[in-house]
């Protein structure tokens, strides 16, 4: 089982580092794993208004295959001039669900995973998801 640690991503400019540090590790099957973007937020923002990422493991029904869960929420935090108070005025929601089967070869389980992922993470995925457009 992998250990509880802080995630480095880069940010759009594909240059800058954002660490989602951990908050929680699992406290075991179907619980979440959570992590917050707390490194490099304005220090007045409040923890609710920040990202928050996180990511649980269970059987299926039949426990054939584990099921990876995870959901991000990226709030739109604005900062009003006159109260200096914080609010979400909306905010980006990743949710999903990978189902791996238990019957096939680790090795097959690993390049699945990997390139799935991979394909989540590729230029035309990402220019499609910031566009609201699939490619045509």
């Amino acid at each position: 089982m992998p250990t509880m640690a802080s995630i480095t991503v880069k940010k759009n400019d594909g240059t800058t580092d954002i660490i989602y540090d951990a908050l929680t590790a699992s406290g075991g099957e179907g619980i979440p794993a959570v992590w917050r973007q707390d490194t490099g937020n304005t220090a007045g923002l409040p923890v609710g208004l920040r990202s928050q990422f996180s990511l649980a493991t269970k059987w299926n029904g039949p426990k054939t295959a584990r099921q990876v869960k995870f959901d991000l929420s990226f709030p739109y935090a604005v900062q009003d001039s006159t109260t200096t108070l914080y609010s979400a005025k909306d905010r980006v929601v990743y949710s999903g669900i990978i189902t791996i089967p238990q019957a096939i070869p680790s090795s097959s389980i690993n390049e699945a995973v990997a390139q799935g992922l991979n394909l989540l993470a590729a230029a035309l995925t990402k220019s499609s998801a910031q566009a609201g457009y699939a490619p045509v």
